[in-house]
């Protein structure tokens, strides 16, 4: 699992155990429809009205998700050597002689 994923279930873990047995049930359904349906837009917005509504309800809450998230720091991207590219965030880089791009 990712450390993404793992953020992310102790989230809501945190948000689970900050909720009433009713919204634990909701919260439930809304992450099982999500699980099942990946792609489906529609149970990714019921989960996150889950949060929210926990959110909204237990605003303590808050405090204790932004402690599980990292620290932002600075970024160092050094690049070296002959056509080396670097970058935070990159898009398309295209390196090397007589390259030719089609659509």
């Amino acid at each position: 699992m990712s450390a993404t994923a793992n953020v992310g279930r102790r989230m809501l873990h945190v948000i689970w155990h900050g909720l009433d047995a009713r919204g634990r049930a909701a919260l439930d359904a809304a992450v099982r429809d999500a699980v099942l349906e990946p792609d489906d837009a529609d149970a990714a917005g019921a989960l996150r009205q889950q949060i929210k509504r926990a959110l909204r309800e237990e605003p303590e809450l808050l405090w204790e998700l932004s402690s599980l998230l990292p620290v932002g720091g600075s970024v160092t991207v050094v690049a070296s050597g002959n056509r080396a590219i670097a970058a935070h965030t990159i898009g398309t880089a295209i390196t090397g002689d007589n390259i030719t791009i089609r659509p």
